[in-house]
């Protein structure tokens, strides 16, 4: 095979891009939120769904956007994806209501969707098989340093200056990520001769969208018969969505047959649902837990939370050249290990917890990141064909997002199982 090795970094750089400003823009609202929910008046509902709507949009998406760029070509929807995702973050540093925020969040979401569906696949379409694990590892370190710029620069702003400088900050990142995707990235070789798969589509977004709605929205105010109808409603169209791609395999934009008869892509998506739902929580809480609770500065929470991303910016790529070498599933099993047992050590901690009684857990978990993203991302993409590379590169996202959106969604049904609702609107709206 002739490796044009300048291209190759080329597609790493520009993709790496795309992969640092996404989280960027997550990461850095996560110091800032409880300055947001202050200044905009924000209820607990309004406050979970900063976060949420993000996420959800991308989770819903992901798999349709996939099988589109699979379609149609990938270079079209990762360029507009960064227009779109401009244009969101731009209005929501101009929002000036929970639910104008709220909204515009989820126009982010859509374009950050775009951008992430594609990017995976235009990796694995370009990298050969014996380096795909460093091209992800280099991906992952992306994400992750992403993931550590974020609430750095979020807690300086928020010190300094107005929160809606955390989203006017990206918005020339987001310009540069266009005009670099425009400029050098090729359009794919191979476009999928087949039909859109719409109503799968249908199902997908709303099923997901009502259960996660109905999911926080029973969590505050209360399982009355509306938020009862609304999760058990979702989980009926979630369930009509995968019956129907199973009945029509041909346009299905979820392969249920490769789920079931390739055992490496299934159990790696699995593992990254379940992953990615035991932790991602920990972020938002965490940020409320230092800020609300234990009296702490924005910027000395950015140090627990830069903690716990650093530790992946170390290891993605470590783990990423192991898995070239060693193969995937022992540096994946003994990722997810660790997280466990840093989640485990957060238990004990109570009203007087230390920066560094934080921070030690959230390098644990961090290092349990590192070396479990890479690994288990070329284990996932490289179990399938290139015809199915947009699908599985949304699956992948899918499953990923999926879990985060779940994370916020179950923890949020937990904290206000236990916590009074007058104490929990005091911490997340800042109102005394």
């Amino acid at each position: 095979m002739n490796i044009n090795k300048k291209y190759l970094w080329i597609v790493s750089l520009t993709t790496s891009f795309a992969a640092i400003l996404t989280p960027l823009d997550s990461t850095i609202v996560s110091v800032s939120l409880p300055f947001i929910s202050r200044s905009l008046r924000m209820s607990y509902i309004e406050t979970i769904w900063v976060p949420l709507g993000y996420l959800i949009a991308l989770t819903v998406l992901l798999l349709p956007i996939g099988r589109l760029s699979d379609i149609k070509g990938r270079k079209k929807f990762f360029t507009n994806g960064y227009l779109i995702f401009t244009i969101g973050t731009l209005m929501s540093g101009l929002s000036f209501n929970g639910f104008e925020l709220d909204f515009w969040r989820v126009i982010q979401g859509i374009g950050a969707a775009f951008i992430l569906a594609v990017g995976g696949a235009i990796i694995t379409e370009t990298y050969p098989p014996n380096m795909r694990g460093r091209a992800f590892g280099i991906w992952s370190f992306s994400v992750y340093l992403g993931t550590t710029l974020g609430p750095v620069i979020g807690g300086l702003i928020v010190s300094i200056t107005t929160w809606r400088y955390v989203f006017f900050v990206t918005v020339p990142l987001a310009i540069i990520g266009y005009v670099l995707s425009i400029k050098y990235i090729r359009e794919s070789n191979i476009k999928l001769n087949v039909k859109m798969d719409y109503i799968g589509s249908a199902l997908l977004v709303i099923g997901l969208f009502i259960i996660i709605y109905g999911l926080t929205y029973g969590s505050f105010i209360g399982w009355n018969i509306y938020s009862i109808l609304s999760s058990i409603l979702g989980l009926i169209i979630f369930g009509s969505f995968l019956v129907y791609e199973y009945l029509n395999p041909n346009k299905a934009i979820l392969d249920v047959n490769l789920l079931k008869n390739n055992i490496m892509f299934t159990a790696g998506n699995l593992a990254a649902l379940l992953n990615y739902t035991g932790y991602f929580y920990l972020s938002f809480f965490i940020s409320f837990y230092m800020q609300r609770i234990l009296g702490f500065s924005p910027l000395i929470t950015s140090i627990a939370l830069i903690s716990l991303s650093i530790s992946m910016v170390i290891l993605s790529p470590i783990s990423g050249w192991l898995s070239d070498k060693i193969g995937s599933r022992l540096l994946a099993t003994l990722g997810m290990f660790l997280i466990m047992i840093g989640l485990l050590l957060f238990i004990p901690l109570g009203l007087k917890a230390s920066l560094f009684d934080i921070s030690l857990r959230m390098i644990i978990i961090g290092i349990g990141m590192g070396l479990f993203s890479s690994p288990n991302t070329s284990a996932v993409m490289g179990s399938v064909t290139k015809d199915k590379l947009g699908v599985a590169s949304g699956s992948l996202n899918l499953m990923r997002f999926l879990g985060q959106s779940l994370s916020l969604a179950i923890a949020s049904l937990i904290v206000a199982s236990f916590i009074p609702k007058y104490v929990l609107s005091s911490i997340f709206t800042g109102v005394a």
